[in-house]
């Protein structure tokens, strides 16, 4: 691939200095693709491989034979006996150790894991080193970087792994490292080179103004590879996600065939202990009654002796039903994923072009798609495709929904009379968001300042010369929202209970109530919570939430607040200085609106359901919102230096590397080879140091 890099690096020159390319933006794109293959070849080349370069002053290369095994037995194959004493111990060194290579080929599993302990002259006793993984087929991993104090005379390797079989081939020292030329490295530094190439402010390419109709093709593309990527990695991660989930991962699978039956509550059978209980949603005395969760059904709604989903039903209707009607089989999650995947990707690309078109119409096309991906990424959408579970799907079907609802309704007042059509497409998107996610229904207060002055001053909406605009309006809430009150009424005997309180988990949610301590709780982890770093990769570590508070609430492991996560979103979140900035009364209202509905979503979020990181996307995408605003208002403002704009964009790529990165957080989770293998070729990537 080096070669490869090398060889486009000539010929594209070759062309340049010919002068094929005419128009000075596409001539400016090729220096920079040019610019970026050198780049990334001189990285690949030099810094990724200085372990190569350093070996090459080694001394005394040795293989070191004399060793013996303790908790392990080994014939032509050794085995683990004894976890908390195995190790093999190597004496009769008597060489300072500068880098260790190892060929212990595992038989079972892809990886083994060990530690090191080792003597020198500072250290007469085992001096600690840390753990590590060997991979099988990542030589990357066979060498290990010493710093001994001196010669070394004992070295002992501890094997961490138990009911693993692997095989000695070959230790040595001091061995020479060869040139690991990591062809995804190379690939991934050029997209990242000319990333930063495009979006440097002193770029040509931002003259390019927003013109959607000349950077269509360019923006078809981005989303197809964007959609490739993310449905690729979704098929991966499936495959290992799903392994061994219990049966709450099919609940849209068990609606769907109730569904196609005429039926509400699910095809699950209820066992008798669980009729017995008094109270089946206490879970300390359910499970100490029941003896074991085989006797329910975990995190299914359960009313009236009767299993039900209480997830939105608007996402099965458009996927797990029309596939089992159409095949009379179940759709796999993974397929609904990218499907509402890829809906996400067009709607927020649909909604971005919108909103830019009205109100900064001479904004930048790099800006556009900068931003367009800032607010994708910030909707969680790397969260998502690394996730794909149907807990997921409510959500990013909310989302999408609610980006084409604000689309249209964007749009409907493009001309000077409200556009029927526009209203009523909007308002059904923005209905529909009830049946997929309740919380997310706070995206339709934007229509109070949209339409405000449509209401109030040019009484074009709730008047009696505009009956038409306003039942185009109204009406699909109202058929919408009477559909879903029957839903509810036909399963819990209420118009507006959607049965979230009655499922089976970690507390009883029919008795949680709103206390006001938990307010604070869910506000700093929600949004201030700063992430642990480390410097190993994924480089951010999840972390647990503490409290003091004496009750009931539900938290899972964060992985940092929104704003921590994305510090940019501070502009969102501070638009109010910004008010001179903003010169349009309606985009300033509209950032006041997103900014408090993040609020309320994140106290019902905190009373309601718990503090868990898939709820960032509840709200984050409010405060996005208003990020872009401001954004937009600051880059099409005359006054804003370049440095400035150096600092939105340093901030922007930090939060999407940031975000990013969180692909990799649910390691733990990964039972598959292949995905075991990609993330090690990913830690591999990053760590070239070790």
């Amino acid at each position: 691939m080096l070669l490869v890099f090398i060889l486009g690096i000539i010929i594209l020159s070759i062309f340049y200095k010919l002068n094929v390319f005419k128009n000075k933006y596409w001539k400016t794109f090729l220096r920079y693709v040019i610019y970026s293959l050198i780049i990334a070849s001189l990285l690949e080349g030099t810094l990724f491989n200085f372990r190569h370069y350093e070996s090459l002053i080694f001394k005394n290369e040795k293989e070191l034979i004399n060793y013996n095994v303790f908790g392990i037995t080994c014939d032509n194959i050794c085995h683990v006996t004894d976890k908390e004493n195995a190790y093999i111990e190597i004496f009769n060194i008597d060489e300072k150790i500068y880098n260790l290579y190892l060929d212990i080929q595992s038989k079972d599993n892809l990886y083994l894991k060990y530690s090191l302990d080792f003597t020198d002259e500072a250290n007469q006793l085992y001096a600690e080193g840390g753990s590590r993984y060997y991979i099988n087929n990542i030589n990357e991993s066979h060498f290990i970087r010493m710093h001994t104090s001196g010669k070394s005379e004992v070295l002992r390797i501890n094997i961490l792994e138990d009911n693993n079989n692997f095989t000695i081939n070959e230790i040595k020292i001091n061995k020479e490292v060869p040139m690991f030329i990591n062809n995804l490295r190379l690939i991934l530094t050029f997209i990242f080179s000319l990333f930063i190439f495009i979006i440097n402010p002193k770029s040509i390419l931002y003259e390019l103004k927003f013109d959607f109709k000349k950077g269509k093709t360019i923006t078809i593309v981005i989303i197809s590879i964007l959609s490739l990527v993310l449905c690729s990695n979704t098929l991966l991660c499936s495959k290992s996600y799903n392994n061994n989930k219990t049966s709450q991962y099919s609940q849209y699978k068990n609606l769907a065939k109730a569904l196609s039956k005429g039926n509400f509550y699910l095809d699950l059978k209820v066992s008798d202990k669980l009729k017995d209980l008094e109270n089946p949603y206490d879970i300390s005395y359910r499970d100490n009654y029941l003896e074991s969760t085989k006797d329910y059904y975990w995190d299914y709604a359960y009313y009236n002796q009767k299993y039900y989903s209480y997830f939105g039903i608007v996402p099965c209707l458009l996927t797990y039903l029309p596939f089992r009607l159409i095949t009379h089989s179940e759709l796999p999650n993974y397929i609904a994923m990218s499907i509402a995947l890829v809906f996400l990707l067009i709607s927020v690309y649909k909604f971005m072009k919108t909103l830019i078109k009205k109100y900064f119409p001479k904004t930048s096309f790099v800006w556009y798609q900068l931003l367009s991906l800032f607010l994708l990424v910030t909707s969680g959408l790397f969260v998502f495709s690394a996730e794909p579970t149907f807990y997921n799907l409510p959500i990013i079907f909310g989302l999408s929904f609610s980006y084409l609802g604000l689309s249209f309704w964007l749009k409907s007042t493009n001309s000077k009379k409200l556009n029927s059509k526009y209203l009523a497409i909007g308002s059904l998107c923005m209905a529909l968001v009830a049946g997929c996610r309740p919380q997310l229904l706070v995206g339709s207060f934007l229509g109070i300042p949209i339409f405000w002055d449509y209401v109030f001053k040019k009484r074009e909406l709730f008047s009696q010369n505009s009956i038409k605009e306003t039942l185009c309006l109204c009406l699909p809430f109202f058929f919408v929202a009477t559909f879903i009150m029957y839903y509810n009424y036909a399963r819990f005997g209420s118009v507006f209970d959607f049965g979230a309180n009655y499922n089976l988990t970690t507390n009883d949610m029919t008795r949680r109530g709103f206390h006001f301590d938990r307010v604070f709780l869910g506000l700093y982890y929600f949004l201030f919570a700063p992430s642990r770093i480390s410097l190993l990769f994924p480089f951010i570590m999840s972390d647990e939430v503490v409290t003091s508070y004496v009750g009931v609430t539900i938290f899972e492991n964060m992985y940092g607040g929104f704003l921590f996560i994305n510090l940019i979103a501070l502009l969102g979140l501070c638009f109010f200085k910004f008010k001179k900035v903003i010169n349009n009364k309606l985009l300033f209202n509209m950032c006041l609106t997103l900014v408090i509905s993040a609020i309320l979503v994140i106290l019902a979020d905190t009373q309601m359901a718990g503090i868990l990181p898939r709820y960032l996307a509840d709200f984050g995408w409010l405060l996005s919102l208003s990020t872009i605003i401001v954004i937009l208002s600051l880059v099409n403002s005359k006054n804003l230096k370049l440095d400035y704009k150096k600092l939105i964009i340093t901030f922007i790529v930090l939060s999407l590397v940031y975000n990013f990165l969180t692909i990799f957080l649910n390691k733990e989770s990964f039972n598959n080879s292949l995905i075991n293998l990609i993330y090690y070729k990913m830690y591999y990537l990053f760590m070239f140091w070790l």
